[in-house]
């Protein structure tokens, strides 16, 4: 029991690896329903960047988007006709929204460096475009 206790914290820090392609969609992407942060609207994005793990190795994620809808809503764009890839050629399997989502685009302001990777946010209702796998999304691509 002592080493399951010893154990435990390292675990979760395992559990907290920062940005990478492996990371599942919805920890990037979903916010659902829209938190709120410390420090009030205006720090959405320095807080859920954050909060996200979207900040590591010297390097400001320089663009993410926070959809507000739940993830079961993004898997049914799934299902819809496969149109091509536009941001990522390298992706396959891309599908549009049947209706526009909430959304927050977060930007990186010109010279932020961690930690003090500072975002610019602008919020908007729009239609995406995903990438699916076996019927759940993989990776946003507008």
């Amino acid at each position: 029991m002592k080493l399951m206790w010893t154990l435990l914290p390292l675990l979760l820090l395992l559990d907290l690896t920062v940005f990478t392609p492996a990371l599942p969609f919805s920890k990037r992407h979903i916010d659902n329903p829209k938190s709120l942060v410390p420090g009030g609207n205006r720090r959405y994005c320095d807080v859920m960047m954050r909060r996200h793990w979207l900040i590591h190795k010297g390097k400001c994620k320089q663009i993410n988007t926070f959809i507000h809808e739940n993830l079961s809503t993004i898997e049914d764009f799934c299902r819809t006709p496969p149109v091509p890839c536009i941001n990522s050629p390298s992706m396959h399997n891309c599908h549009d929204s049947t209706h526009d989502v909430s959304v927050t685009d977060c930007f990186a302001s010109a010279g932020a460096r961690p930690p003090h990777c500072h975002y610019r946010k602008k919020d908007s209702t729009r239609p995406i475009r995903v990438s699916c796998e076996k019927g759940e999304p993989v990776h946003l691509d507008g």
